[in-house]
């Protein structure tokens, strides 16, 4: 079992990063022999996309079910102009059984650093990865509280495009005023079940 953790803050100390290494601990100590991966948008140099449609010209053209496309499933490697570090958190994305974001709350949504791996993620669209067996996600949320939206935007924008790279999110853990400013955990996060609605598909 391969897993990934995202850390969607721009802070590279914050309640988001110091969740994320509780995270990256606890698979490392339950579970040994597992592969784990961090990426944290703080230490990471990743451009926005300019929706030049460069990857979308560039997908594989195998035809589904046949010796190419054994799965059934048109699948592209991570092609993109740009030359940063997306091309690494697309590789580990690719080899990744589980996924976890851990990503703060700006404005209803992921900050504009998330944002752009995000938007990366578009050279999926053009596959079919969706369309196949989904692997797990998990969103965790953080924040200090007061925004009335809440959590589902951000769930939402993140739900979208994972299912492109192929991930379901079923599960959004709210940490929203339960860790302090100097990373202590006070109160055990809101558990809830997430459903992608169908016209996000």
């Amino acid at each position: 079992m391969n897993r990934m953790i995202v850390v969607g803050s721009p802070r590279m100390f914050g309640r988001s990063a110091t969740l994320a290494q509780q995270l990256f601990d606890a698979c490392i100590e339950d579970c040994p022999d597992d592969g784990v991966t961090l990426a944290s948008v703080a230490s990471l140099d990743i451009e926005p996309c300019m929706g030049c449609g460069v990857c979308g010209q560039q997908r594989n053209d195998a035809v589904p079910g046949t010796d190419e496309d054994p799965d059934g499933l048109r699948r592209i490697d991570y092609s993109c102009p740009k030359e940063d570090d997306m091309a690494d958190v697309a590789e580990a994305l690719d080899a990744a059984d589980e996924l976890l974001v851990v990503c703060p709350l700006y404005f209803a949504g992921p900050p504009s650093q998330m944002k752009a791996l995000i938007d990366r993620l578009m050279p999926y669209y053009h596959s079919d990865l969706r369309r196949g067996a989904l692997r797990p996600a998990a969103l965790h949320v953080i924040g200090e509280g007061g925004g009335a939206a809440g959590w589902q935007p951000l769930a939402d924008i993140l739900a979208s495009a994972l299912r492109c790279a192929g991930f379901e999110l079923q599960t959004v853990l709210d940490w929203t005023g339960r860790i302090s400013e100097d990373g202590e955990i006070l109160d055990d996060a809101d558990e809830y079940p997430y459903e992608l609605g169908e016209d996000e598909d």
